[in-house]
């Protein structure tokens, strides 16, 4: 299996760009799995410096329905006519933050859902994609210091709530060298989505988790916490980036010396031969 960093806050490849959002390509002898698309078109020119053909897509998995996980789908639909979409239907909710000091919208484009909604596939249930990766839509909450921005809202039924990020799913592969659990931010909390994949699959080596771990903001007893919490997990690799946050990074990476880097722009994960 091989994983691809298409989009990400940063760039350092000559000719790659980066932006707030999130892109990997996940390539396996069975199929090839875009999960999550970035913020903007951005998705296509990176994959075209990087030599490698959207068309070849064979599914999309939506971690969740912010803007800067679902804003490529336009771009990518121009090029890709047949990939279907998977993600969990409360993704299609209104979405707003007020992380900034008003409030904004930052869910999916409705305007590409409606011109592309035979496209769309939502799931509720845990779905196999091919046979060593499923889709873990139902997250676990042991952990209760791990909880989502309350800046976040939905309107749901014309009322609004704090969104509690029923929508967010991740991706696990079963691997013999262990788990790679792909998280696109993590808002329901990523020792919680680790414990998850754990109960889900039986197994306990987790070989790489990669993607958003969504600490950027919180604060350094809530990062310490994290960390600790790990401490008790059997993780050969991280792969940190997008909503981790210079703190939380600096701090995995002091307390798993020589197992963690930058999931960057065009960085390259391989398991396995």
């Amino acid at each position: 299996m091989k994983v691809t960093t298409l989009v990400e806050n940063l760039a350092y490849r000559q000719g790659t760009k980066g932006e707030h959002g999130l892109s990997f390509l996940i390539e396996t002898d069975q199929k090839k799995i875009l999960f999550d698309t970035g913020q903007s078109g951005l998705l296509v020119e990176n994959a075209k410096t990087l030599g490698i053909d959207l068309k070849a897509i064979d599914m999309v998995i939506i971690s969740h329905g912010h803007y800067d996980h679902t804003g490529g789908l336009k771009a990518f639909f121009e090029i890709n006519h047949h990939a279907p979409v998977y993600l969990k239907p409360r993704a299609l909710e209104d979405k707003f933050s007020r992380t900034t000091g008003h409030t904004r919208y930052i869910g999916i484009d409705k305007e590409v859902v409606k011109k592309h909604v035979s496209r769309f596939k939502t799931i509720e249930e845990n779905t196999q994609v091919t046979s060593q990766l499923k889709i873990i839509t139902n997250i676990q909450h042991p952990y209760s210091f791990e909880k989502g921005s309350s800046a976040m809202i939905v309107h749901n039924n014309g009322k609004e709530q704090t969104d509690t990020f029923d929508d967010e799913l991740f991706l696990v592969g079963d691997h013999d060298e262990g788990l790679i659990i792909f998280t696109g931010c993590a808002h329901n909390g990523i020792a919680n989505i680790c414990h998850t994949a754990i109960q889900e699959t039986g197994k306990t080596l987790i070989q790489l988790v990669v993607g958003g771990t969504h600490l950027k903001s919180a604060s350094q007893e809530r990062i310490m916490q994290t960390v600790k919490t790990f401490e008790s997990f059997h993780v050969a690799q991280f792969g940190l980036c997008h909503c981790t946050g210079l703190k939380a990074f600096m701090e995995f990476s002091s307390h798993f010396p020589g197992k963690v880097s930058y999931a960057h722009v065009a960085s390259n994960f391989q398991i396995g031969q």
